[in-house]
């Protein structure tokens, strides 16, 4: 980059002098002693010390940098000490930093530079949130020695004083020069000789020639950056592996690992998720797409360890396999690389049925009073897998009088879902884990007031019925163990219109109601009046966790009460097992 175009790329428009008084009003205590000073910009502040910066400060002059930096503007600078740049000199077999070309000495510059103002109170363990003018993060974490608390900087730096405010940014000093990596995620994999079997699957399969183009070069955009989870000869070795053959006789199926069909190219595919993912990033989301066809796999923090599929899969645990953190965050020219601690594979299942109770979230499965007491009110925003447009909603463990309807006898209550002058009701679901495969989803309910017509949607895409959670239907009155039906109608012709009662409860008669509207059927009903009914089928296309939504189309006013979601693959037994208010399950007689 010429001098011309990197000074024109880094000079505000404004250019004035501002002075930045800095008040703090928290009563957080700050790790680091924040300096606020009467400098008016980063090159000025830097000049004025000449016993710690003279020699970058000679570095912005080079790069012509140093107008920039006396000019308006919100910067982070990491500053390197004249120690620091010295010993980096030492290291590159230079005498002084004219040595090298301009072009080294400005890469040097943008790799210490961010365009925004970053405070070493976000100097968590994990990347910063905006990246270096050079296009790399820098990740930061924090060590405790002896009671007291250090900042590393891209592992390369201790940070010696920090968060010195300025009138254009932030400028903390470190002890090393950083470096921006220069490698491939495929020339950093074969470079380690711990890698030497998962480096000799990359290159068999391919995926080494893909991992090796710098995003410069690579044209198409989405390919910029990848993540790569490896997995080391000491790990292969605790599973049995100790060569790139027996790896191959293990998972190659076609005895061709480059072809794309073959178990070993989609056994490497699955360790590779497109998009540049650090570790917070991993644990954002609750499942990644991985360069495996239509697989994913699921991650989970339990509390500081980050594991891979680790699910619940048909009520049975699954352990996952846990990231090295230590040994992660490791960047590359075109991605992150990460080291598993434990082996992961494909998994192989197939469509089962997924019978979700609603209220099974993680904040409120964590409750003290779990299924003995109700919860606080939650707002939008508290439960991480569901949200809603409607008042507060709440976990509810049924009272006495009602505990023969809901199983476990605890439901999610949300207080209206409806239209209204301000927009319509809506509840979004996060689902469990759906293998791949067509399912009917029933959605199990307490009829209310509310949902008049209701619009369910998967990923985005509406499903066929309208449900109307608020229509008076009846229930089926049980007989000793066996439940009777009016005369023509059977659990059989209730499916057929979409109908079905999910429960094995035990209620006694209350009173009559007729029968779908027909004066002339009758069947005796306890109160509760509650059933499921059929939303519609999906096609689930990718093994996963998805998004149900359900939005508000037909007026109906007042609260609604969810029990269960079923997920029945759609040629299996859509009216067994039955679920009792114990916790107990009914198989089919």
């Amino acid at each position: 980059m010429g001098n011309k175009t990197f000074t024109r790329n880094w000079l505000a428009a404004l250019v004035g002098v501002v002075v930045l008084i800095v008040t703090s009003t928290s009563c957080q205590k700050e790790e680091f002693d924040i300096y606020t000073t009467s400098d008016v910009n980063i090159t000025e502040y830097l000049a004025k010390h000449p016993e710690s910066f003279s020699q970058y400060s000679k570095i912005l002059a080079i790069t012509k940098a140093e107008g920039s930096l006396a000019a308006y503007g919100t910067y982070t600078s990491f500053v390197p000490t004249n120690d620091a740049i010295d010993a980096y000199l030492r290291a590159e077999g230079k005498s002084s930093v004219n040595d090298f070309s301009v072009a080294e000495l400005e890469d040097l510059v943008r790799f210490h530079l961010i365009r925004d103002t970053i405070p070493s109170v976000e100097f968590s363990d994990g990347k910063l949130r905006t990246p270096t003018m050079f296009g790399q993060y820098i990740i930061t974490g924090a060590q405790n020695t002896a009671g007291s608390t250090r900042h590393y900087i891209n592992r390369q730096a201790l940070l010696l004083q920090g968060d010195i405010r300025l009138g254009n940014g932030i400028v903390h000093v470190i002890d090393n020069v950083l470096r921006p990596s220069r490698q491939t995620l495929a020339e950093m994999v074969s470079a380690n000789p711990d890698f030497s079997i998962f480096s000799q699957a990359l290159k068999e399969t391919g995926y080494y020639d893909y991992l090796n183009v710098l995003p410069k070069d690579q044209e198409d955009s989405s390919k910029f950056f990848h993540t790569v989870l490896v997995e080391s000869n000491q790990v292969l070795s605790a599973a049995g592996i100790n060569s790139y053959d027996a790896l191959k006789s293990r998972y190659s199926n076609t005895g061709n690992p480059a072809s794309p069909e073959d178990s070993l190219h989609l056994y490497i595919g699955y360790h590779i998720l497109p998009g540049l993912k650090y570790l917070p990033d991993v644990v954002k989301a609750a499942s990644h797409t991985t360069l495996s066809p239509q697989d994913v796999i699921t991650t989970k923090l339990n509390g500081t360890t980050i594991l891979v599929n680790e699910d619940t899969f048909n009520g049975v645990r699954e352990p996952g396999a846990e990231i090295k953190r230590e040994g992660s965050d490791v960047t590359a020219a075109n991605g992150v690389l990460h080291v598993m601690k434990d082996p992961y594979k494909i998994k192989i299942r197939f469509p089962i049925p997924i019978y979700w109770e609603v209220t099974d979230q993680p904040e409120i499965t964590k409750l003290a009073n779990y299924r003995k007491g109700n919860s606080p009110k939650y707002k939008p925003g508290d439960l991480q897998d569901v949200n809603w447009e409607m008042g507060d909603v709440q976990y509810i463990v049924a009272p006495q009088a009602r505990q023969f309807y809901v199983y476990h006898n605890d439901y999610l209550f949300f207080p209206a879902l409806r239209t209204n002058v301000n927009g319509n009701g809506w509840i979004e679901f996060k689902t469990p884990l759906l293998v791949k495969g067509k399912y009917k989803v029933w959605i199990s309910f307490i009829r209310r007031k509310g949902g008049g017509g209701v619009q369910i949607s998967f990923n985005g895409k509406p499903l066929p019925r309208i449900l109307k959670f608020n229509e008076q239907l009846a229930g089926m009155r049980l007989v000793g163990d066996t439940y009777t039906y009016p005369e023509g109608v059977t659990p059989e012709s209730l499916e057929a219109l979409g109908i079905k009662s999910p429960f094995g409860g035990r209620p006694e008669p209350e009173y009559r109601v007729p029968f779908y509207n027909n004066p002339e059927l009758f069947i005796e009903y306890h109160g509760g009046q509650n059933y499921a009914l059929l939303a519609g089928t999906i096609d689930v296309e990718q093994t996963d966790r998805h998004t149900l939504r359900m939005d508000a189309v037909w007026e109906g006013s007042g609260d609604v009460q969810f029990d269960m979601i079923h997920f029945i693959p759609e040629n299996e037994d859509q009216l067994w097992p039955k679920f009792n208010p114990d916790g107990t399950i009914v198989p089919k007689p």
